[in-house]
């Protein structure tokens, strides 16, 4: 076949192996979650179904949405064909692979088929549309995961050396006596004790007053701001909740999704293992 004929070919629907062997994944996935069906004895297909192989039933449901995925007109008998053609190929392939034991032996197989049944398993709690007043009621028993740095006090010291920043910040979290020299001193006029975070910004820049925020007290880090280098060491923080839905709204309901998909799977999994014959060494 020359390359004329080949480019045909791929023009008039010949499967291409590759997209196959994609296929067979999918299929994998189908198959485990009893999308094909066993058929009954006999030669006469369901009224939901468009082929069997090996007893194995592939319903209208799955075509229907193989020809909608693959954007073609039903009434194409070319195309409609090729889909059906594909189907039961990949089908083919999905069970010879569960022959070969792919899906306990193969890693990505296996990890595929757990993210996919997790995705299954979560898709309703992570498109969940609560309303205000459930949200408004989840803000408040779940307040501590919306709270924020309102103030802190930090110590903070500046040098044009980074070595000397280094070596600064080594000693503060050793614990070591340190000293101001003509190569770092204080920042000037930072005031001691709490304060807002807004007010520490004019001192650090946003940055690094967004990033000493985030440090746990006692921790030291060393920041590089406009050619200079900062040490900065925080010494107390204070936090407060956000209690306005309306300020924060797409996060409290992200963070209800998430939370609703991980207790919908943890009730999934605790199912499972109450049904499974389990047996567990222990460590």
């Amino acid at each position: 076949m020359g390359e004329n004929d080949e480019t045909i070919a791929g023009k008039s629907g010949t499967p291409d192996i590759r997209w196959l062997i994609a296929g067979a994944l999918a299929g994998l996935l189908a198959a485990g979650f009893g999308i094909l069906r066993q058929a009954d004895s006999g030669n006469e297909l369901p009224a939901n179904a468009v082929a069997r192989v090996n007893g194995q039933i592939i319903s209208r449901n799955n075509y229907d949405r193989a020809l909608a995925r693959l954007g073609t007109n039903s009434t194409s008998v070319d195309k409609t064909a090729w889909v059906l053609q594909r189907l039961v190929e990949d089908e083919l392939l999905v069970q010879r692979g569960l022959e070969l034991g792919m899906a306990q032996s193969d890693s990505a197989v296996r990890n595929a088929i757990i993210d996919s049944l997790i995705a299954s398993v979560t898709a309703e709690a992570d498109a969940a549309s609560p309303g205000d007043e459930e949200l408004q009621q989840y803000l408040s028993d779940n307040a501590d995961r919306f709270s924020y740095t309102a103030s802190l006090s930090v110590a903070a010291w500046q040098t044009n050396d980074d070595a000397v920043a280094q070596s600064f910040v080594a000693k503060l979290r050793n614990g070591s006596n340190v000293t101001t020299s003509d190569a770092i001193g204080p920042i000037p006029d930072l005031p001691p004790g709490l304060m807002p975070l807004e007010l520490l910004r004019d001192y650090l820049g946003p940055g690094v007053a967004a990033a000493a925020a985030d440090m746990p007290v006692g921790s030291s880090a060393v920041f590089a701001r406009r050619g200079r280098w900062l040490v900065v060491q925080v010494l107390e923080k204070k936090s407060a909740v956000v209690t306005d839905l309306g300020t924060i709204r797409n996060r409290v309901l992200l963070d209800y999704r998430r939370s609703l998909a991980d207790q919908t799977l943890q009730d999934y999994l605790d199912d499972l293992r109450r049904r499974a014959d389990l047996v567990v060494a222990q460590p």
